[in-house]
């Protein structure tokens, strides 16, 4: 889907009970029960139905119109009357935002806002706890440096899977029984190079060290958790790339995402890591998408515009 922000475009139920409130208010006598209907092509029903007499388009929806007609002819129907009408420009619009009214912007302003309730979870002791996640390149780290400066502890579990398994940790020796000597260097140390071209070759190698690390991850986020409540911070952020797919949203309080379109992404990583683009498009691939992060968050965020309309 080539739409902005398409992730969050409301379900179809949700638009057209917003299109049926919006005609109750302005005018009630031409709703019917059947009247509003999903359209799942670009034509719906207007190519269909024999008793259509017109249809409203817009400058930019004209030739959309032409096209209607084109196929009625070829269906034997009859040619609509084409009724144009001016867009009504959005007079508060932002310069990275649409002049006209339109759902694009709407999408954009529901970025920061918070898209469901938090589920009132009791997490005695600690601070209050955000989960930032978010896909590589989607600019997480940013969002999260901006929220320490506004004051939150973070609490970083990339650092965190660092020390899982340290030598003379459960998480080393674990490592070690599962998948081999192999992965260990020569200071005694596990060698994270050789780990990970070995477990990302293997889905369930890569499985096992998922089941044997997150715990381990896990366990430490909650006890630093439980320091920063006792020393009385406030708010923390929990940053983790696989909050959603490790299970850790059960202790957050609120889950908060990054994301970005893949075609930005892949653009960030050629420029920033300088992979080959097959290896860049693998990692974009191997991650969660986008929907299923925006489906698991109370609040969005999406870096694809400049600095200040993040802040």
């Amino acid at each position: 889907m080539g739409k902005a922000l398409s992730e969050l475009i409301q379900p179809m139920d949700a638009r057209i009970a917003s299109v049926r409130d919006f005609i109750h208010d302005i005018k009630p006598r031409i709703l019917q029960s059947d009247s509003i209907v999903p359209i799942t092509d670009p034509y719906g029903p207007s190519v269909v139905d024999p008793d259509m007499r017109c249809i409203v388009v817009s400058e930019e929806t004209k030739k959309g119109g032409d096209a209607v007609n084109r196929v009625r002819q070829e269906k034997g129907l009859c040619v609509l009357d084409i009724h144009e009408i001016s867009l009504v420009e959005d007079i508060n619009h932002a310069a990275h935002e649409e002049a006209k009214i339109s759902s694009s912007t709407q999408r954009i302003r529901l970025l920061g806002t918070l898209l469901k309730q938090p589920t009132n979870k009791d997490l005695p002791g600690t601070p209050y706890v955000i989960g930032l996640t978010g896909g590589i390149a989607s600019g997480k780290s940013s969002v999260c440096r901006r929220l320490e400066g506004l004051g939150a502890a973070v609490i970083d579990c990339d650092k965190l899977g660092h020390k899982a398994y340290l030598p003379g940790t459960q998480g080393f020796r674990r490592v070690l029984t599962e998948l081999g000597q192999g992965v260990l260097g020569a200071d005694g140390s596990i060698n994270r190079r050789a780990l990970g071209a070995k477990v990302f070759q293997d889905r369930s190698l890569l499985d096992r060290l998922n089941q044997i690390v997150w715990p381990e991850i896990a366990s430490m986020a909650q006890e630093e958790m439980r320091v920063l409540g006792d020393g009385g911070c406030l708010v923390c952020v929990l940053d983790a790339a696989v909050l959603i797919e490790a299970g850790w949203e059960g202790f957050c309080h609120e889950v908060w995402s990054c994301i970005i379109h893949k075609d930005e992404a892949l653009k960030r990583i050629l420029d920033r890591d300088r992979l080959p683009e097959e290896k860049a498009r693998q990692s974009i691939e191997s991650q969660l998408s986008n929907q299923e992060r925006v489906d698991h968050s109370n609040v969005v965020f999406c870096t694809s515009w400049e600095p200040e309309v993040m802040q």
